[in-house]
């Protein structure tokens, strides 16, 4: 076989060539300037190694020759002289001194390792546990340096390891080695060769190296190679190619499985035994990844050994130790707790107020964003003359106008109502875009407050008065519906209203209102826009998702600060769309409501909060905070009872608080684990003192038993 990157068989020119190599003497091929031969140490099919000493250092190392040039793979030994010298600077590898391509005959120079290889010291049978261990371990941290180059081994067996002087191992023979890089394929040796290896269309792999580690670790324990018998010799023997061979080979592993023979050697654990199982396994995919895996996985076996003899008395020292210090221990741990459960209320309560602080800014960028519309619209080039045109007109017939056309096609209603309907359409198209939710409704109102145009289109608020609405005058607060409003004058600024409860839907709805002006400023009525209350925050989304809260589940709700410094609930995850319509239907909406302020304690903190203007500028912060909606016996209200943890942050421009809560107990989960979990290990270790001295008391009572009964005799 002439391909270079397979194993090279030995043809019958070759077999001659090594017999007449052996027959040759003492002398040495050649004289290397700088180096005295001392003997020759053996004969290889291609060259002959001779020991010397180098004249400068007295240094031994080892020359190896190559007196016949014909029918040498120069490639292969090219290869080999690379990979020496990518891996030089390992101290577990032989190394390369020095190369001499170009001499006749040519040569490279090695270190000398003058115990000689693994394998003639296997020849006198296995090593101790402790001693092959070892050896593995070295043979592991050279593969780490060699891996490390980028240099798989492809060919470790006994007879590449070599012993120094203090028996370390230093592995040599890179000629089948390959760059990790390399696709081409590399015979090993039988029974020190991964199965998968022995495919000629196989490619290099780190998991090689560890099958051969495994398969040395194996030999040193039991004496042979694993697999290996009289029977599978000349199974192997018998075949008439290398292709039968090594089909045979893989064959009789993958039949065979993994060996046994290392788990009856004595001093071999079960951990050692898993080590070697793992590195022989047939699947890659089931072996050590490096030899650093390997190596590692010795260093914790070595290190889970050396702690046995201390296990017995640490585990007693630790059980005498505990009971000591076990009063001291749940005094310091008694004081820490409360102190615990602060910090982690103190975490709990900054997450909270920066999700509220966020979602008091997405509603204000929301209340913002639809005011800034409205305002786009009624001060528009061509809107604002259609709006003034319109408000100027008598407002009987503006509502008629708008009666009359409401069943007729667009193109046929007047310019204004066209372009109102037109605006409206297009915020809704934009909202859909954009997965917003829709407006309840868009609105018109004269300079008195009577409403002269709505989308959508309802008989119950068309052509009534709704000047005692706060989002038309401003005030902060509705006025009765039978109040005087003829003095009432409309809003000059943007605003967003009290909550209030909607006249076609009966359901808790906030207006954000423009006023609407004529060329000279005069404001000549109100264009607003209004959205049920719990539409408007499941945009910004109710509860957190537990992946976005840390896994902490948070209760959104809004709250509105009224005229009597107390804060009452606007909307809530219980304030579902049914419930607050099955109370509208019963005429009791108001007591609903009524019955939502928050408990005195956080008045009390509401009332030192509040600003001259009327309004909260800064978060509020409650370590212990009551639901109110647990006060009601509506269905679902029980879920929502007990401590809560909470923030408030206000929204700017409006009267309204954004709560965010958590439960108390599960953020202070923690705490109470690590307790429980002291209180237990604090009485665990009481009964194992109680046990330990009980123990102790009967051994000493039959102790005494038993002298006082030899002094009796």
């Amino acid at each position: 076989m002439t391909d270079s990157s397979h194993t090279e068989i030995q043809s019958d020119d070759d077999r001659e060539r090594s017999r007449q190599l052996s027959l040759q003497g003492n002398k040495p091929p050649a004289e290397i300037e700088g180096y005295s031969v001392v003997r020759r140490l053996g004969t290889g099919a291609y060259g002959t190694v001779w020991l010397a000493r180098e004249d400068r250092t007295g240094r031994m190392v080892a020359i190896k020759f190559y007196p016949q040039r014909r029918g040498l793979n120069w490639s292969m030994l090219n290869r080999e002289v690379e990979k020496l010298a990518a891996v030089y600077t390992s101290r577990f590898i032989v190394r390369l001194l020095d190369v001499g391509w170009n001499a006749d005959p040519p040569y490279f120079v090695m270190e000398f390792v003058e115990n000689g290889s693994l394998g003639n010291l296997l020849a006198r049978g296995p090593l101790t546990v402790d001693e092959a261990v070892r050896i593995t371990r070295e043979i592991c941290s050279a593969l780490i340096d060699a891996h490390g180059a980028g240099v798989l081994h492809c060919d470790l067996k006994p007879d590449n390891v070599l012993l120094d002087g203090q028996l370390h191992a230093r592995i040599c023979d890179f000629g089948q080695s390959r760059m990790s890089h390399e696709q081409s394929p590399a015979l090993g040796t039988l029974f020190y060769m991964a199965p998968e290896q022995s495919d000629l269309e196989a490619l290099p792999d780190a998991r090689w190296d560890v099958y051969a580690v495994g398969a040395l670790l194996y030999h040193m324990l039991t004496g042979s190679p694993p697999h290996r018998s009289d029977s599978t010799q000349r199974e192997l023997e018998a075949c008439p190619t290398l292709e039968d061979r090594l089909r045979a080979y893989r064959n009789l592993i993958t039949r065979s499985g993994v060996p046994r023979g290392h788990r009856q050697v004595r001093g071999v654990d079960r951990r050692l035994a898993e080590i070697v199982d793992r590195c022989l396994a047939l699947s890659p995919a089931d072996r050590f990844p490096n030899a650093q895996a390997v190596r590692d996985e010795l260093d914790s076996r070595e290190r889970q050994r050396s702690r046995r003899p201390l296990l017995l008395l640490g585990l007693v020292g630790q059980i005498l130790l505990l009971a000591v210090m076990l009063p001291i221990f749940l005094n310091a741990l008694s004081k820490s707790r409360d102190e615990t459960e602060r910090q982690i209320t103190q975490r709990a309560l900054e997450s909270d107020a920066l999700s509220a602080r966020l979602q008091a800014a997405a509603l204000e960028d929301e209340l913002n964003d639809r005011l800034e519309e409205l305002e786009a619209i009624v001060t528009g080039g061509e809107a604002a003359e259609l709006l003034e045109a319109a408000l100027e007109r008598n407002s009987d017939e503006l509502v008629s106008e708008v009666r009359q056309f409401e069943s007729v096609n667009f193109e046929m209603r007047p310019a204004w109502i066209r372009l109102l309907d037109a605006t409206w359409q297009r915020s809704n198209e934009s909202n859909e875009r954009h997965q917003r939710g829709l407006d309840t409704s868009w609105f018109l109102t004269d300079r008195q407050g009577r409403q002269i145009w709505r989308r959508e289109f309802s008989d119950r608020s068309i052509g009534r008065s709704f000047a005692f609405r706060d989002y038309f005058h401003g005030l902060g607060h509705d006025l009765p519906g039978s109040a005087d409003t003829s003095s009432l004058r409309p809003l000059e600024e943007p605003y967003v209203c009290v909550a209030y409860k909607s006249t076609t839907t009966g359901l808790q709805t906030v207006a954000l209102s423009v006023p609407v002006r004529a060329k000279d400023g005069t404001v000549i009525g109100v264009f607003a826009r209004s959205a049920q209350l719990g539409d408007l925050q499941a945009r910004l989304g109710r509860r957190l998702s537990a992946s976005a809260a840390g896994r902490v589940e948070r209760v959104i709700a809004l709250a509105e600060l009224r005229d009597s410094a107390e804060l009452q609930l606007l909307d809530h995850p219980l304030l579902t769309e049914a419930l607050v319509l099955s109370y509208e239907q019963s005429g009791d909406t108001q007591s609903l409501f009524a019955s939502l302020k928050l408990d005195e304690m956080v008045s009390d903190v509401i009332r030192q909060n509040v600003s001259s203007d009327g309004r909260i500028h800064d978060e509020i912060r409650l370590p212990v905070y009551h639901d109110p909606v647990s006060r009601r016996k509506d269905p679902g209200a029980e879920n929502f009872s007990g401590e809560w943890i909470a923030a408030m942050a206000p929204v700017e421009g409006t009267g309204w608080m954004v709560i965010v809560q958590e439960r108390r107990d599960r953020a202070l989960q923690p705490v109470q684990s690590m307790w429980q979990q002291a209180i237990r290990q604090a009485l665990l270790a009481v009964l194992s003192v109680l046990l330990m001295m009980g123990i102790l008391w009967i051994a000493f009572w039959r102790f005494l038993h038993r002298n006082g009964t030899s002094l009796r005799r």
